[in-house]
């Protein structure tokens, strides 16, 4: 994938000047109801194709390696958008002479001004209940938004569900696209783009979606799964007013236990050559050194709410081929920090 200037939307009105569009893609493929597709915005379509492809990887369907509802389901999806077209008519139809939106215009005018299926589109957890109808799935279930550590709390949750006994197997993932104009609000609105200005570098953001699917590794073995890893180890930290985010990093991977050599590192930092400096120094300062670095960020872009299982499933195909024992980062903006490390079966 390669970092672009928007072909969906006019971007010279933002910092940032490039996202990272994925191109000819068509989830029609994946679905088991083609007129499903209308009621779904990108993030949806790519959710339920990435984790169909996730399940068929790890041979599991519905109703057939488990019940449908000993399969969990624990998502993250970033903050509910579209591209601007879709919402014009509703914005337009809900505007005051005085330019500013009015409650009344918007519930006599502004709801009639668009499609009703509209609410498919915008409701954050949307995208994991096409993916529970598409693939059957009816275990225990859960959403978390909107950054890179809510995606990986939503692996920690498909981890717990397992280890408590309320599912033998969980998909878990993420899905964000914030490559339309009003994911660009934000992200600037946010000064996400802040680096843009001073540096003429920063995040990009792309849009996509990762889902692994997890088990006890006694299950797996005995369906003769294919297994890339085991995860060993979390740890986990919000970040607290007047604390240093450097400082919540640092105790997240003090929480590991990891200290000494790892095999490899995914690393959370973007292609901002400061963020690959800070992260290097907080490995560090926990006494971590690495084999080899992985910065998928640069080659993929910034997938927020997907960022935490696309890196983990990265650090599931390095452990696979050989790696004894890796470290996946989940920093991002937010204040929950994460780090996994997974260990070779």
């Amino acid at each position: 994938m390669k970092a672009i200037s928007p072909t969906r939307f006019g971007g010279g009105v933002f910092d940032c000047p490039v996202c990272a569009e994925v191109n000819n893609f068509d989830p029609q493929p994946y679905l088991n109801e083609a007129k499903m597709v209308r009621l779904m915005n990108r993030d949806a379509q790519m959710a339920v194709v990435a984790a169909r492809l996730a399940l068929e990887n790890a041979g599991i369907k519905a109703r057939s390696a488990y019940r449908p509802d000993e399969i969990a389901l624990f998502g993250a999806t970033g903050l509910a958008g579209l591209p601007l077209g879709e919402v014009a008519p509703l914005i337009t139809a809900s505007t005051g002479s005085n330019g500013l939106f009015d409650l009344d215009l918007f519930g006599r005018l502004g709801l009639k001004a668009v499609r009703p299926i509209l609410s498919f589109k915008i409701l954050s957890n949307m995208p994991f209940c096409f993916v529970s109808i598409n693939e059957g799935i009816q275990g225990p279930n859960a959403i978390y938004a909107p950054w890179e550590g809510n995606g990986a709390q939503a692996v920690e949750a498909g981890i717990r569900a397992l280890s408590t006994g309320d599912a033998k197997c969980s998909l878990v993932g993420g899905c964000d696209v914030k490559t339309h104009e009003l994911a660009f609000a934000s992200l600037q609105q946010l000064g996400l783009f802040s680096s843009w200005c001073s540096t003429g570098t920063g995040i990009v953001p792309g849009e996509g979606a990762a889902f692994l699917v997890l088990e006890m590794e006694r299950d797996a073995r005995a369906r003769g799964a294919r297994m890339y890893g085991a995860v060993s180890s979390f740890s986990f930290r919000t970040s607290c007013p007047g604390k240093a985010m450097s400082q919540t990093r640092e105790d997240v991977l003090q929480g590991l236990n990891a200290q000494g050599a790892v095999s490899a590192v995914v690393s959370s930092s973007s292609e901002v050559h400061s963020s690959e400096i800070k992260e290097s120094s907080l490995l560090k300062s926990a006494r971590i050194s690495a084999g080899i670095t992985l910065r998928p960020k640069p080659y993929v872009g910034d997938l927020f709410a997907a960022a935490a299982p696309l890196q983990l499933a990265l650090g599931a195909l390095l452990t696979e081929a050989g790696g004894a024992q890796v470290l996946v980062n989940c920093f991002g903006h937010g204040s929950t920090q994460a780090a996994f490390l997974l260990d070779k079966i």
